[in-house]
């Protein structure tokens, strides 16, 4: 079967695809195209997007090459694939070889908690590992060795213990580590600097960052 045959043949779910920028992760500030895949293998009670949880309901399926052309009606070169949750979608690593091959750099976001062969060492790929409690903290192997970055967004239920778990030492070590305080409240924010510091005083820095498309009133 010819490459172009493939892409026609594997389809995704997609609740949306839009242009705003991305307001979370090390990457912040960067203007990027947003495909949100539907359906999630976990129920986090704070989530912000829960149209795009549901696997049965909400979304519309497209072929990958629908969406190559899709993201290729904007002048950006960066795509940020979320969701719900983007590894639950068979598809997905082959929607973004076809990005990376037409000069995209391509960001996913996960709970980390799925994987899909393929994915490995790809360049231009940069995948933000959000590691969550409803998961019980779990991360797949290979997202810990592929991962750029965790993100952990800071609620009731996050402590230094968690931070301090043997699989996330790499990334404290290495400087990759990013604090997002849930829903940009005070309170969390507060957390968050006081977590900051205790890290620091272990000698580990962290980043305290909010959801900056929110702040700006961004999509």
């Amino acid at each position: 079967m010819l490459r172009g045959q493939v892409r026609e043949t594997i389809a995704l779910k997609v609740n949306e695809i839009y242009p705003s920028i991305q307001g979370e992760g090390l990457l912040i500030g960067l203007p990027a195209v947003f495909i949100r895949l539907q359906g999630c293998n976990l129920r986090c009670p704070w989530c912000d997007q829960p149209s795009a949880l549901s696997f049965s309901e909400g979304g519309t399926s497209f072929e990958v090459e629908q969406i190559l052309d899709k993201v290729s009606e904007y002048k950006i070169r960066h795509v940020v694939i979320t969701g719900g949750e983007p590894f639950a979608q068979e598809g997905l690593a082959t929607l973004v070889k076809e990005l990376v091959q037409r000069g995209y750099s391509v960001q996913i976001e996960t709970n980390g908690t799925l994987w899909q062969e393929g994915l490995e060492k790809l360049e231009n790929l940069h995948i933000t590992c959000s590691p969550k409690w409803s998961a019980h903290w779990f991360v797949h192997p290979k997202i810990l060795q592929n991962a750029k970055e965790l993100k952990f967004v800071v609620d009731d239920v996050l402590s230094i213990e968690v931070l301090l778990k043997a699989q996330f030492r790499n990334f404290l070590e290495e400087g990759k580590v990013v604090l997002q305080p849930e829903g940009n409240k005070a309170v969390f924010f507060k957390k968050a600097l006081e977590l900051q510091r205790d890290l620091s005083e272990l000698g580990f820095s962290v980043r305290v960052l909010p959801q900056l498309h929110k702040l700006l009133g961004l999509p």
